[in-house]
């Protein structure tokens, strides 16, 4: 049944269905938020990024943000670029390139440029880049060119622009090194990924050859877009050749994700055993172990052995972090006693998780109307996930890295300033950053609720029905 925009369970197996679906997207990707909410903040995001841009060109083009030796002239470009690699921050290798514009400009055919334009797009000084992206479109060189682009094309990607990474890497592969070649369709397939274009993003990945350091995360890429296409037995063959890989190079949390990616695939295709399996080589300790706990307690329940379930469900419960993995070990905990014909448990159990729900709402609630700085959460930028208040948090599909990146250089550039109009101007930049995190925080505080209010509807619903069965048995 459908309803309110949830789906209220009549019976275990469409739960369990739910469950492995939901569980499954969040294995693949994160999770999807709504739309026009998540289309209006990724659109405040890049307004944000070019009025950062229009800040840190104002600070690097200001003399008196720079110290004496920032201001040393080099007329070598080999003299420039040891100067840049013996300074002690990135904001000293910058000025030191401002400072010495005429030398690196008269050098625009040699490598070194790309290290500089490397350093320039790191710090978003996006201006001065591109000035020297179009002095160098200029100049004519295909190979200096191509590899220009494909920095550019690096840029992008930190700021989710598929649509120029694709342009950007367009024909440029043999005037790279392998190397960056290989890196460039592992780029490119990307961006048709996330263009849904999912069959000419399979054909970059095959571009990447077996022993380059990008082939593995090419391979597991086209196992996810065989998944989403429905060719199960090629993206079961390649994850089970990646796992072989991996364990050679013991890269463990990679081994973990490529379990739980295949448990759930084999759940949803009911093959309980292989599944099971899958999820029990995920260690302890990885980031991926509640995921897999879940995946435990739904395959044991579908295979009947409620006590198995139990085991891997109480262990998931008894965790202190909350996340959707142990909110819906709360819903699953009753269906297991319903179906060991405990019914005292299960009544207990039900109510137990109303009370849960409705705390757990209760308690985000409270947290809306806080304020809350996303710079000073626990943060992981690698899983793009954050902690706050034991609730943890995937800020992928809302923002990317560089959101965080420029919103924590906005700090260092206000106090490196020595002008007070730029002071001002940075400070009002900041207060448009802290808006939008707080909008980012709330959305996902707001999606967890709704979930949360999900949970708590089928949790009345499990006991009312409950009521219901008794009452006829009286009958």
């Amino acid at each position: 049944m459908f309803k309110n925009g949830f789906y209220i369970v009549n019976n275990g197996r469409t739960f369990i269905l739910l469950a492995v679906l939901l569980l499954l997207s969040c294995c693949l990707s994160s999770l999807t938020i709504a739309s026009t909410k998540q289309d209006s903040i990724n659109t405040r995001i890049k307004i944000l990024d070019r009025e950062y841009q229009k800040v840190a060109t104002e600070f690097y083009r200001n003399p008196s943000n720079f110290s004496s030796e920032e201001r040393k002239k080099y007329l070598e470009i080999n003299a420039l670029i040891k100067a840049i690699n013996q300074v002690k921050t990135p904001e000293n290798a910058i000025k030191l390139i401002h400072s010495n514009l005429k030398t690196v400009k008269s050098n625009i055919d040699s490598k070194d440029i790309f290290t500089i334009i490397e350093l320039l797009l790191d710090a978003n000084d996006w201006n001065l880049a591109n000035s020297l992206f179009l002095s160098i479109k200029d100049d004519g060189d295909k190979s200096l060119l191509a590899t220009t682009q494909f920095i550019f094309a690096k840029f992008h990607a930190k700021r989710n622009n598929w649509n120029d990474v694709n342009t950007l890497l367009t024909d440029i592969y043999t005037e790279l090194s392998e190397d960056n070649a290989a890196y460039a369709h592992l780029l490119k397939g990307s961006a048709l990924q996330h263009m849904k274009k999912h069959r000419e993003a399979a054909k970059q990945y095959k571009k990447i050859q077996p022993g380059s350091t990008y082939y593995n995360y090419a391979q597991l890429n086209i196992s996810l877009t065989d998944i989403r296409q429905g060719w199960w037995t090629d993206a079961k063959s390649t994850i089970l050749d990646l796992i072989k890989q991996s364990k050679k190079t013991n890269k463990d949390e990679l081994i973990n994700r490529l379990y739980l990616i295949l448990g759930y695939a084999l759940l949803q295709r009911e093959y309980y055993r292989d599944a099971r399996d899958a999820f029990r080589h995920i260690g302890l300790n990885s980031n991926y172990t509640n995921r897999a706990l879940l995946g435990i307690g739904l395959t044991a329940t579908s295979q009947g052995d409620y006590i198995g379930a139990l085991n891997a469900i109480t262990r998931l419960k008894e965790k202190d972090n909350h996340d959707i993995s142990v909110d819906e070990s709360y819903l699953l905990i009753p269906y297991i006693y319903e179906k060991l014909n405990q019914e005292l448990t299960v009544t207990t159990s039900y109510s137990e998780a109303m009370n849960y729900y409705q705390k757990r709402i209760d308690s985000l609630k409270k947290l809306l109307d806080q304020n809350h700085n996303i710079l000073s959460l626990d943060s992981n930028l690698d899983k793009k996930t954050f902690t706050l208040q034991n609730n943890s948090f995937n800020y992928g599909a809302l923002a990317p890295n560089s959101f965080i990146s420029n919103y924590k250089q906005l700090y260092k550039l206000q106090k490196l300033s020595k002008s007070t109009i730029e002071k001002n101007n940075i400070s009002k930049l900041i207060e448009k950053y802290n808006q939008v995190s707080q909008r980012i925080i709330n959305n996902l505080i707001n999606r967890r609720i709704k979930h949360l209010k999900s949970y708590l509807n089928q949790s009345r619903y499990g006991l009312a029905r409950l009521y219901d069965s008794t009452n006829d048995t009286k009958q």
